[in-house]
């Protein structure tokens, strides 16, 4: 590359710059010199103090945006469902950029803030040179010494060559760079597509996702909507059926009473030696209150339906209201009663029941023997004198065919709370205890018998037992099992089933 000296002799202004014209064209016609600084330099020799003007402002424009990076921006969707998945995969296509075009940025930024520095340096310098060389002459000037100017002027030269070179090995690092961001560009826009892609795939899962749980709790709630109008037409129908036979039941109850004030004497006063004391209190209405609804009573005795099955001459004794003869007729059970309570007698009746008006005895005397398939004695022992008894269980065992059952419920005097109870009925003579009454089966010919104790008091009535969790120690847990211990003991004693059935086979 061609350059020009300068010598210590006097120094020529003119010549100078004709050289330095005669140079820059050197360096054109050889392609060294690039064409966008040919505007610059011709407006620096042309009308210096102008172009040091420009060149300043536009050194400080490249000192304030040397720093290329951008941070002002942020990832952000406004949709509310696929937004989180499109924000994650932006973030994650940002990365994947970043990481490979920091490293120019920064490299950039470099270069700026260098290629700054060095353009300030030098525009210092020529400005030094170019004051010296404008007031050469002038008077009361100090003229430099010209080994200083030539100085300078080299050093200027040696930089503006050195920023040359700089510049053309940036200019092919920039070209490199530039050649992996169009690498990276086609790798983000494939990125792009493919992120678009799975994007509008979750999109479209999402979206059938949503469809299919709305279809399913629309479903829902229509079979909710469904079932809890069955319900609650089953309740008011239940509802509805009970108030009826509630009030057919006092319809029913008004017209017999009204019938026996007509007649004066009731048939229940004329038999002889009956097995309870007439209290002079209805005893239909009495049971309908205190023992509860027929229905729940019907269902308890669902119970001992199996006992029955096939059977068609069983004899309920002390019928009452007829629960388990209506439950018998239901399951295909040949079954009929006999009770000495004319109110109850006519309301069975009332109910297409086959029930006689008969003190047990009786009725079982003019049976012949063996002919029935089975007897159910509920919640009469408790009425009934031991001799009565006695004397019953023997003529049952008479009447009864081989290998039928027996079934006498009663109330349980083992638990406290219904023997506290007992005496709520006045006609109840004395609780009988369950082996007392298995002692009596046993005596009569019975075999195989056994207890089965029902109607559970309510959980919440019951002494609750102490619970244990994690924390506990050995000691509190052996401690609240023995206590556990204690109140199902307890349990048993004061809460414990409030009837019991005896069931004997002949």
């Amino acid at each position: 590359m061609d350059t020009f000296e300068i010598h210590d002799e006097e120094v020529n202004v003119e010549e100078i710059m004709r050289k330095i014209r005669e140079n820059i064209s050197k360096r054109k016609e050889k392609g060294t010199y690039p064409p966008e600084l040919d505007t610059a330099a011709r407006q620096m020799i042309s009308d210096p103090k102008k172009t040091l003007e420009e060149i300043a402002d536009e050194l400080t424009n490249l000192n304030i945006n040397s720093d290329i990076q951008n941070n002002s921006y942020v990832i952000s969707s406004h949709r509310p469902i696929v937004g989180v998945p499109l924000i994650k995969g932006r973030e994650m296509v940002h990365g994947e950029i970043r990481r490979y075009v920091d490293p120019m940025i920064f490299k950039q930024i470099i270069f700026n803030q260098n290629a700054a520095k060095v353009l300030n340096n030098a525009t210092y310098r020529i400005s030094n040179i170019e004051n010296m060389i404008g007031d050469f002459g002038t008077k009361g000037q100090h003229v430099p010494e010209p080994k200083t100017i030539a100085q300078d002027l080299k050093e200027t030269n040696e930089r503006l060559l050195d920023m040359e070179d700089r510049l053309e090995a940036l200019k092919q690092e920039i070209n490199d760079e530039i050649s992996i961001n169009n690498k990276l560009c086609n790798l983000v826009d494939q990125l792009r597509n493919d992120v678009n892609n799975d994007v509008s795939q979750l999109r479209n899962d999402v979206n059938n996702d949503v469809s299919q749980l709305r279809n399913d709790v629309n479903n829902d709630i229509s079979q909710l909507k469904t079932e809890m109008t069955r319900e609650n037409e089953e309740r008011v129908r239940s509802f509805i059926l009970s108030m009826n036979d509630d009030i057919e039941k006092k319809a029913w109850l008004a017209q017999i009473l009204g019938k026996r004030n007509l007649q004066g004497v009731s048939q229940t006063e004329k038999l002889q030696q009956p097995p309870h004391t007439d209290t002079g209190v209805n005893y239909f209405v009495f049971e309908d209150r205190f023992r509860g609804p027929r229905e729940e009573i019907a269902q308890r005795q669902t119970a001992f339906l199996h006992y029955f099955e096939g059977c068609k001459n069983v004899l309920d004794i002390g019928c009452g209201r007829g629960e388990f003869l209506e439950t018998m007729r239901k399951h295909g059970v040949g079954a009929r009663g006999v009770d000495i309570d004319e109110t109850m007698v006519d309301y069975c009746r009332s109910k297409g029941l086959e029930v006689e008006l008969k003190d047990a005895f009786d009725h079982l005397e003019k049976l012949e023997d063996a002919s029935l398939d089975g007897v159910f004695i509920g919640q009469v022992v408790e009425h009934l004198k031991p001799a009565y008894l006695v004397r019953l269980l023997k003529l049952c065992f008479q009447k009864m065919k081989y290998g039928y059952y027996i079934i006498a419920e009663t109330v349980n005097p083992l638990s406290f709370s219904s023997f506290a109870n007992f005496y709520i009925d006045l006609t109840h003579i004395k609780p009988v205890h369950p082996e007392t009454l298995r002692f009596l089966m046993e005596s009569t010919g019975f075999r195989e018998i056994k207890a089965i104790f029902s109607t559970p008091m309510p959980e919440i009535l019951r002494l609750q037992k102490l619970v244990t969790n994690e924390s506990s120690t050995d000691a509190e847990r052996y401690q609240a099992e023995v206590l556990n211990r204690n109140i199902e003991m307890l349990n048993a004693t004061l809460y414990g089933e409030q009837d019991y059935a005896m069931i004997g086979k002949k």
